[in-house]
């Protein structure tokens, strides 16, 4: 059923009925419903700077103990849960063991902070997350195992991933237009006396300011509060962009698009997407700056946009590229007709160390005698299966005379239940050469009756369907 269709027919006494229903019998939205209320009937939230800064200490010095309360030599084997059944050496045990202990501190936090939100008390909410920034900036744990490349470093990971949990609370509330624009300010004002310098903590926090912009019927105000905090709008490129656009301010979005796409990556994609729309040209320009720029950073972006009608030489480069990152052959197939020689001769050149890709190239360009020459050249039994299968029925006889020499040279040097599930295979592979039936099953035959007995090479025999 269509949730919009059926929402936006529906009579508001229905909806608003509904409602009624599930804030009744929900007491956690019964209390932000209150707190809502309360907050926009109020006018004024009772919060100010001195509270803000209150609540950063406080959370500073609890999380700043905690994460250092936190021993790597011997951590909280209580709490550990193994990521899987299997052997775990020591070593990454203590790592698994210390990553979840400092875990189970920040999921306590995310749990506070929801409460915030519920609260309606997105001030609040602000303060305690540029709280928990210091505290991790600031936490000297101890890690003599070796745990870890860089604690500080992991514990910024879960900050990120707080601040996404949090978000999708956010997109789920709903928040009063005084508490934003408090939060926005008391936000901005830290910011400039605390971290003035610290490219790095707007951008921590940007995420957060954009979910709460969301909920904002005002995102002028909101601008205007960024403006006389003396924040730049380089420095929030992404929240510049959604508050115009949440504004109707086309043009200013656009020129903001236009103006932090080389500093910012979201940017960048938001205004490839609008000049695919709108101004194919403009695209293709902007595209080939992207690509030439970073290829590898862009080409599984600009992949679903791109065609040869649209732009055939970036076509090729882009999917040449995504063959060279990712060895997906199929990557392959969808630019084979517009390759020259010299660009598979390149690719060729550039894949070499992996040989099976290089022989699904050199498959689909039909030239076996250089899978043959491969195969004759290196007779790796771990990668032997790959590369002789596109040839058993070019060269046959080729191919049998190989797979009989290696299972028999294999046979008499290596035991193990792993050689003989590889031999398997390859026998398996014999049974398709056309014309070498016979010689096939007698070869099968040796193997089973081979002297002395193997009863685990006849078991995987068996399991492979061959007798």
């Amino acid at each position: 059923m269509d949730f919009e269709k059926t929402y936006n027919n529906a009579p508001e006494q229905t909806k608003l009925n509904f409602l009624d229903a599930i804030i009744r019998h929900n007491d956690k939205l019964k209390n932000e419903f209150v707190a809502y209320v309360t907050k926009n009937e109020n006018g004024v939230i009772p919060f100010t700077y001195e509270d803000f800064t209150g609540i950063v200490g406080i959370t500073l010095a609890h999380y700043q103990g905690l994460f250092e309360e936190v021993d790597t030599d011997d951590p909280d084997w209580d709490i550990y849960n193994p990521p899987h059944s299997g052997y775990i050496p020591d070593y990454e045990a203590y790592q698994y063991a210390s990553e979840q202990e400092f875990e189970a501190i920040v999921n306590g936090f995310v749990k506070n902070a929801i409460d915030k939100i519920i609260e309606q008390d997105p001030a609040g909410l602000m303060s305690m997350f540029a709280g928990l920034y210091e505290a991790i900036q600031n936490a000297d744990v101890n890690d003599d195992t070796g745990s870890f490349d860089d604690v500080n470093e992991f514990l910024f990971g879960l900050f990120s991933e707080a601040v996404g949990t949090v978000v999708q609370k956010i997109s789920l509330s709903a928040l009063s237009e005084n508490a934003i624009g408090n939060a926005f300010k008391f936000f901005f004002q830290y910011y400039q006396e605390e971290e003035p310098e610290n490219s790095n903590f707007l951008e921590c926090f940007e995420p957060l300011l954009i979910s709460l912009a969301d909920k904002s019927k005002n995102p002028g105000s909101l601008l205007d509060i960024m403006a006389d905090a003396g924040i730049e709008k380089k420095s929030l490129p992404e929240l510049t962009l959604s508050l115009n656009k949440a504004m109707g301010n086309f043009e200013g979005w656009l020129q903001a698009a236009q103006q932090f796409y080389k500093i910012s990556e979201p940017v960048a994609r938001e205004l490839l997407q609008y000049y695919f729309e709108t101004d194919k040209q403009a695209f293709i320009a902007l595209a080939r700056e992207l690509h030439d720029a970073n290829k590898y950073a862009w080409v599984d972006y600009l992949k679903e946009f791109m065609s040869p009608q649209l732009d055939k030489e970036l076509f090729v480069k882009v999917y040449l590229r995504l063959i060279d990152k990712n060895h997906d052959i199929q990557y392959y197939h969808k630019v084979k007709e517009y390759l020259t020689e010299t660009d598979v001769k390149n690719l060729l050149e550039n894949v070499k160390w992996d040989e099976v890709f290089t022989v699904k190239i050199l498959e689909a360009e039909q030239r076996f005698e250089e899978i043959k020459f491969l195969i004759q050249k290196d007779v790796n039994k771990w990668y032997f299966a790959d590369k002789i299968e596109p040839i058993l029925n070019i060269y046959p006889e080729f191919c049998f005379r190989q797979i009989k020499n290696l299972a028999l040279s294999t046979l008499q040097s290596e035991r193990g239940r792993d050689i003989y599930e590889r031999i398997a295979e390859w026998l398996k592979l014999a049974i398709k050469i056309p014309g070498f039936e016979n010689e096939t099953q007698l070869l099968i035959q040796q193997l089973y009756t081979h002297k002395p007995n193997l009863p685990a090479m006849k078991d995987e025999m068996r399991k492979a369907g061959l007798v």
